[in-house]
């Protein structure tokens, strides 16, 4: 983009843009991470404790009979904390190395032959796994079409791709046989 044919002095654009789905992952995660914080540290505790003891802190003669509800005696706390700082760690690198910005081909259809065949017929089988792949799919995009010509587009591709799993044997043979 900048610099001659060799690169230098350019740079990746897909690295550089902050999309809008990339600030609302930015506020959800400051979100997640400031309420989950209050969540585990203040209110388990001091609610758990007020319901049992009727005090937020626990009562040290009891907790041998009931137990106490705060981060260090509850093992249940830390492994939620453990749970939601690694969501947080995924979600930082996430938001760190960026979103892909080209769609990949679709995990279903991509690979052709009798197995990957077979796997499409059992995908679209499956109850209502079309119907909400197309509409994730179409919430997804950036696209002029309604949600019924995202599915008429998606059958469109489900028939090209069956028409050329059916006529792969054709293209093996050798003219004249």
């Amino acid at each position: 983009m900048y610099g001659g044919e060799d690169g230098a002095g350019s740079f990746d654009d897909s690295k550089t843009k902050i999309t809008s789905q990339q600030k609302c992952k930015f506020a959800m995660h400051w979100i997640i991470l400031v309420v989950g914080h209050l969540f585990i540290f203040w209110y388990i505790p001091i609610h758990g404790n007020l319901k049992m003891y009727g005090q937020p802190q626990c009562n040290q003669a009891q907790v041998e009979d009931y137990g106490c509800k705060d981060f260090h005696n509850n093992f249940y706390v830390r492994i939620l904390y453990l749970l939601v700082v690694i969501y947080l760690v995924i979600s930082s690198l996430q938001l760190a190395y960026g979103f892909p910005i080209m769609k990949r081909p679709s995990s279903v259809m991509q690979y052709y032959g009798d197995i990957p065949n077979t796997g499409s017929l059992i995908f679209s089988a499956i109850p209502f796994a079309v119907e909400i792949r197309c509409v994730l799919d179409f919430t997804m995009s950036k696209t002029s079409l309604d949600v019924f010509q995202f599915w008429q587009l998606w059958q469109y591709h489900v028939e090209l791709y069956n028409a050329k799993n059916g006529n792969r044997y054709y293209g093996l043979k050798r003219l004249g046989l």
